[in-house]
């Protein structure tokens, strides 16, 4: 049977493409977590009306930049929302020279009776050692945070360094909105230590009045102890 150099041509690409997905589903990996924290604070403010909480997600590389993932956690804001389930995915890079970045969007979804019940968020940040830096921007709040707007905008540094078997890290982050009223800062220092195949972190939070003013006890200053697992 005679075979044209067309066919050849699209056999020898399709055996390209499926060389190139076998390559990269051997470079994938798949990792998760769970965690176990007395209370669970999100960007300085208690998501579980200062009870604890029980987390855990997965992740998946492809070994080429891109990842997604989901993450889950118990909630309490004093309404019918009793659990919150994110989704994400983006690329991030890291260079011989110590510098990364880090591109994506998160989904938050808050299961409830209501209506509007989630956020949407894209993000953007960039790293060099042991300092990072990123920026997330919300272009769907269907919560109502920041007032009658839709848009907000949340910065935050942070430091991780190693000292010994310890790791310290310290973070500063910032909430802006279309509401001018709507503002807060907030920081955070923390260790952590593996041990026994756990990783043991002491961290404490706080936030200046207008995040008082905001939210009241549960952006008040606490320390939360938590215990993680890498799966």
């Amino acid at each position: 049977m005679k075979i044209s150099t067309r066919k050849v041509g699209q056999v020898l690409a399709m055996c390209g493409m499926v060389a190139t997905t076998t390559t990269a589903l051997a470079q994938a990996s798949v990792s998760g977590n769970v965690t176990l924290a007395s209370d669970y604070v999100f960007r300085y403010i208690s998501q579980t009306n200062e009870e604890p909480a029980i987390q855990g997600g997965f992740d998946v590389d492809s070994g080429m930049g891109l990842y997604v993932g989901t993450w889950a956690s118990n909630v309490d804001f004093g309404d019918d929302a009793t659990i919150e389930i994110d989704l994400y995915g983006g690329y991030a890079r890291e260079w011989d020279n110590g510098w990364g970045i880090d591109l994506g969007i998160i989904y938050y979804k808050y299961f409830d009776d209501q209506a509007n019940d989630s956020i949407t968020e894209i993000y953007g940040g960039a790293n060099w050692r042991f300092l990072s830096a990123k920026l997330y921007y919300s272009v769907d709040n269907g919560l109502g945070i920041a007032g009658d707007t839709d848009n907000y905008i949340w910065v935050e540094g942070g430091i991780d360094y190693p000292v010994g078997p310890v790791n310290l890290a310290a973070t500063v982050g910032r909430f802006e909105s279309d509401d001018f009223d709507d503002k807060y800062t907030g920081w955070s220092l923390g260790a952590s230590v593996d041990y026994f195949g756990l990783t043991w972190d002491l961290t404490y939070y706080d936030t200046n009045s207008d995040g008082e003013a905001l939210f009241g006890d549960v952006a008040k200053d606490r320390v939360v102890f938590s215990l993680s697992k890498s799966l």
